[in-house]
């Protein structure tokens, strides 16, 4: 015998949209049949003719199927509240429990169907990992995270749900201007106004604020006098009684939603309207349909998901609170948002910015982090005022030192289709003779899932010997060998070799020196670049996170014999600072450092010191403190230049009525300029301390 419970109904559902024109297109169409409690129990596509099998379970009872024909919607939107949003024709169904083949025909109007079609918002943006190496900041796009986008319920909404206490708190407020919290909100930058903290006159100045988690920033003290701006509105919070304030509110809600960010932010409720996956670059896509003749526009709020823990469902990476502040209001459909997280436990991928050259390019992107486009000699901008005494220098005029790290990108064709697999990085001294190879690890980092664990693995470019030729690295692929690249360190990871510059070109061995890059087969032999096409580039722009637009290296005179030569100034030398005894009208302190005035003639106090490099490549100090207080002048800085400095006080000018003797100390600093492309080093910097005390002569009491 056939039980009830292994039975199934199957209802036939006939869906007929009308159209005014037979040419005219129709939306993919599905139907969905839900509970009376609102359970989800089956759905099906349309087919060509309307037509549609559901399996439902059958009812030992007569029960209700609520049954909706509308768009298609992703599985996670499959919701009633959603698809009535988007304008479902619906109808309440009555099952019986004796009939196992019920149904039903549904005839839908254009201005009902039309609007499936219409009201898509469209999202895009990208998924960044914002960290700091070496005091500079790059962005690290975050692949593969889940993002979810929310619609945020608009002020017209949320207003009148408001409690009347609110209401009345948020009239005291526009009243009188009241302190913020020290710590309200956490980090808030709004893109269209200076980065500061958010209050009403701010938001008067624009109409369309965006709200978005960047960075910390300062907040005012109070809210400024509005009288000038908003002056209906306090107005009506003046006068108007509890309704009608209400209502006015309504009419100012670009001026009242960032005290709504800033004190009720618990009133915000969201929606989930579309989901979306990063790709290697960190950037997503969606669109979803902001409901049938709804002129609103929508304020979006997001969050990210990603795969960190194995065994475990995705860890929230990004969602920023509260909810007021860090949304999007009023998106404008395609805008690009970027979200940047800051979780411990974002997964990066290796940096993708798109390189605009022609087809099977080398780009020599930087040194270290400073762009090509920063070197004098190698960059197109620069070329006017680069000379003998400057080439190899950066455009601050900085020379290098230390460990250079230089960064190549290459075009995956050059793997793919010219066979291209190896380079090699050498240098020398100067502008002629051998070039030696550089032998230093050069190494990538990426991720992948081995049984249900998350495995960070190392893939080695080099050095390798292929077919005996020595020291080769390899062009990395354009994926690993599985899972994706990961960044652990923004500066190993974007490491092509490494010139170890303070052993090659130590003190005393300062100058020029060059570096070449050459391409090499699969089977280790050197390729001539012009017979396969190949371009050697460099970029001309300065921020190395966005596009890289490229020039020929060619017609910088960067390319010999196949190869792309780079010339550098390198200088490890350290600075010298020294401070040499104050003279107090040319004559010296005693032995306790002490310098005896006239009170009748005092005179003037010369304070000289030594600041200086070996080839000026240095900035300096010099400041002088009296007791806890520095004292201006003298506090002079600059150049080196010839390194040798003095400065003349008056001592009266020093001192003060309440301040006959007193102790002071000179504090001089020397900083190098050499950099390694990634920061300044510091370790080549010195500094100096003397201290003496003015005070008028000393007389004896016996």
């Amino acid at each position: 015998m056939v039980t009830t419970k292994e039975r199934t109904v199957s209802l036939a559902v006939k869906a007929n949209l009308i159209r005014s024109q037979a040419s005219e297109p129709l939306p993919k169409t599905a139907v969905y049949a839900f509970s009376a409690g609102g359970s989800l129990l089956a759905h099906q596509r349309l087919d060509d003719k309307g037509s549609a099998q559901l399996l439902l379970p059958a009812v030992k009872e007569a029960n209700a199927v609520r049954l909706l024909v509308g768009p298609e919607v992703a599985e996670n939107q499959i919701q009633v509240a959603e698809l009535l949003r988007r304008g479902a024709e619906e109808r309440m169904l009555r099952l019986e429990p004796g009939n196992l083949q019920p149904t039903v025909d549904l005839t839908i109007f254009p201005d009902r169907w039309r609007c499936w079609l219409v009201g898509l918002t469209f999202v895009t943006g990208k998924l960044l990992k914002r960290v700091v190496n070496g005091g500079i900041t790059i962005d690290l796009p975050v692949g593969h995270a889940e993002i979810e986008i929310y619609e945020v319920d608009p002020l017209h909404i949320l207003i009148p749900k408001l409690p009347d206490s609110v209401i009345d708190r948020l009239r005291d407020v526009i009243l009188q201007p009241i302190p913020f919290p020290r710590d309200p909100i956490g980090p808030v930058t709004r893109p269209d106004v200076a980065p500061q903290g958010i209050h009403l006159a701010m938001a008067a100045q624009a109409p369309v604020p965006t709200l978005m988690n960047v960075r910390s920033q300062p907040v005012p003290d109070a809210l400024p006098d509005l009288s000038s701006r908003v002056g209906s509105l306090q107005f009506l919070a003046r006068t108007a009684d509890l309704f009608q304030f209400r209502r006015g509110l309504l009419d100012h809600i670009d001026l009242i939603r960032p005290l709504i960010c800033q004190f009720y932010p618990h009133f915000v409720t969201t929606q989930l309207v579309g989901t979306a996956t990063t790709d290697g670059c960190g950037k997503f896509h969606s669109a979803f349909s902001r409901g049938c003749h709804n002129p609103d526009v929508p304020d979006l709020y997001f969050k990210a998901k990603q795969r960190v823990f194995p065994l475990l469902a995705p860890f929230t990476i990004y969602a920023p609170t509260p909810i007021a502040c860090h949304t999007y209001w009023n998106y404008v459909s395609g805008t690009e948002v970027t979200l940047f997280t800051t979780s411990p436990f974002a997964i990066t991928s290796a940096p993708c910015a798109p390189v605009v050259a022609p087809k099977n390019w080398v780009l020599f992107m930087a040194v270290g982090n400073t762009p090509l486009s920063q070197i004098r000699g190698a960059s197109e901008s620069l070329q006017p005022t680069t000379n003998a005494t400057n080439i190899g220098l950066t455009d601050r005029g900085a020379p290098w030192g230390g460990l250079l790290r230089p960064r190549l990108e290459f075009d995956n064709s050059l793997r793919q289709e010219l066979g291209v697999m190896y380079y090699q990085v050498s240098w020398r001294k100067g502008n002629s003779g051998p070039f030696q190879p550089l032998t230093g690890e050069v190494h990538r980092h990426y991720t992948h899932v081995v049984s249900g664990d998350l495995v960070l693995e190392v893939y080695p470019l080099g050095p390798k010997v292929v077919n005996g030729v020595a020291n080769l690295f390899e062009i990395p692929p354009a994926l690993p060998p599985v899972g994706q690249w990961s960044i652990p360190d923004a500066v190993e990871n974007t490491t092509s070799a490494k010139f170890p510059t303070q052993d090659i070109a130590p003190v005393g061995q300062e100058g020029l020196y060059q570096l070449k890059v050459e391409l090499f087969d699969g089977n280790g032999q050197a390729v001539n670049p012009a017979a396969l096409g190949i371009k050697y580039r460099v970029p001309d722009v300065a921020d190395l996170n966005g596009t890289i637009t490229t020039d020929d290296a060619a017609t910088l005179g960067l390319v010999s014999s196949g190869s792309l030569v780079l010339t550098l100034h390198v200088d490890n030398n350290p600075c010298t600072a020294a401070i040499a005894p104050p003279t107090l009208n040319g004559i010296a302190a005693n032995d306790c450092g002490v310098l005896e005035y006239a009170e009748a003639s005092p005179g003037s106090i010369t304070l000289g010191y030594t600041a200086s490099h070996p080839h000026g490549f240095a900035t300096y100090s010099f400041g002088l403190v009296r007791g806890a207080t520095p004292l201006t002048p003298p506090s002079v800085s600059g150049p080196v230049g010839g390194g040798s400095f003095s400065t003349v006080q008056g001592v009266n000018g020093l001192l003060s009525a309440t301040c006959p003797i007193a102790g002071f100390s000179e504090n001089l600093y020397v900083a190098a300029t050499a950099t390694d492309g990634w920061q300044r080093l510091s370790g080549y910097d010195r500094s100096a301390v003397r201290a003496f005390v003015l005070a008028p002569p000393m007389t004896s009491n016996s």
